[in-house]
């Protein structure tokens, strides 16, 4: 790499960015929203499995009482 290339690079890395926060806004409600109802939905899933083990649980029980080896 020669001079010229290296201050070629160091003006691109000197450069600073503009914030463009007015995109990250618009959209900050959208994604709290989704996290929202996301959260629903987890939480849903988490009653549903605990729903799901009591049931095994229970069905356990039957088949040992049935002497079922399945």
């Amino acid at each position: 790499m020669s001079e010229k290339d290296l201050k070629a690079l160091d003006k691109l890395f000197d450069r600073k960015l503009k914030p463009s926060n007015e995109k990250l806004d618009s959209h900050t409600v959208s994604l709290m929203n989704l996290e929202k109802e996301i959260k629903v939905y987890m939480d849903a899933l988490d009653v549903e499995r605990k729903r799901i083990n009591g049931d095994d649980k229970r069905l356990d029980v039957i088949e040992e009482n049935l002497d079922l080896n399945l």
